[in-house]
């Protein structure tokens, strides 16, 4: 299946460090980071990642988000996450010349 939009909370209080180990979690599922909110991250992967983030230790619920396109802030949020994206594939695009990744 494709790639889709799911919000993560986590069980505690999202920290920095919190944040960056889920993040990092993401990653290494092939998900990208759509943007962090209070509650923990929202993210775009692969379905069948889903189970395996779900068990994570700091993961208390993680389940799939859709946006209205005609929403309020949707326009603002869909300019959020092609910033936050951009920015992930330029760095995943640096990555093999930095020697990083492998």
């Amino acid at each position: 299946m494709g790639i889709q939009m799911y919000m993560i909370a986590v069980k505690d209080e999202l920290t920095h460090d919190t944040s960056r180990e889920l993040q990092r979690a993401v990653r290494a599922h092939d998900g990208l980071i759509l943007m962090v909110a209070r509650t923990g991250p929202l993210v775009a992967l692969e379905e069948q990642a889903v189970g395996a983030l779900a068990d994570h230790p700091l993961v208390r619920f993680i389940g799939p988000v859709s946006l209205n396109p005609r929403g309020f802030a949707a326009q603002r949020l869909e300019a959020i996450f092609s910033e936050n994206l951009s920015k992930q594939i330029a760095v995943t695009q640096r990555a093999p010349e930095a020697g990083l990744g492998q």
